[in-house]
């Protein structure tokens, strides 16, 4: 969590309105359920790769949000499997969500950090990656419970900060997972 904030310092402008960019497309999405479930995806990965490159050279590159339009079916197929297995988790018990939800978490990370790998093997490899390590990634998730409330607190307004903050320390933490280091 201190190495995302150190990475956002100078940068939160950029990641605020990166943010906004994402959830105001992402909300209009969401007004259909197909509409949400095709462009989850590739909103997803756009988003993590522009938060990536704006913590590695703090370089403010908006069109990287849209870069999961040219990886669309990768992104698609990993978007949608992630939702309807953590939908079927969640239907069945919460804590089932939990484990899928946390299992496949990794999976835009992979994605951002490899451009030749699918969405199959991205899923899989999350799933393996995250061997051992779910309860860690929840604890961290966890971390951000209080933040959130406030967020809620501000009409939702606090997100727009929250969120870039919980993505690179999400980025992080499958870094030191990955390589062994942040």
């Amino acid at each position: 969590m201190r190495k995302a904030k150190e990475q956002l310092a100078g940068n939160w402008t950029n990641a605020v309105v990166a943010t906004l960019i994402y959830l105001v497309i992402e909300g209009a999405a969401c007004s259909t359920t197909i509409g949400e479930l095709i462009l989850i995806g590739p909103l997803t990965f756009g988003y993590v790769l522009y938060m990536a490159c704006l913590a590695d050279t703090r370089v403010n590159n908006f069109s990287l949000l849209f870069k999961g339009f040219d990886r669309f079916v990768e992104t698609l197929v990993a978007g949608l499997i992630i939702s309807v297995l953590a939908a079927v988790g969640f239907a069945l018990l919460i804590v089932p969500g939990i484990i899928i939800s946390c299992g496949l978490s990794m999976t835009f990370f992979i994605m951002a950090d490899d451009p030749n790998i699918s969405g199959i093997d991205a899923l899989q490899m999350s799933w393996n990656m995250m061997n051992g390590q779910k309860m860690n990634f929840f604890c961290l998730g966890l971390r951000f419970l209080g933040w959130a409330l406030l967020c809620v607190l501000t009409c939702g307004i606090g997100f727009l900060w929250l969120q870039p903050y919980m993505t690179l320390a999400f980025l992080n933490f499958y870094r030191n997972l990955r390589y062994g280091t942040a």
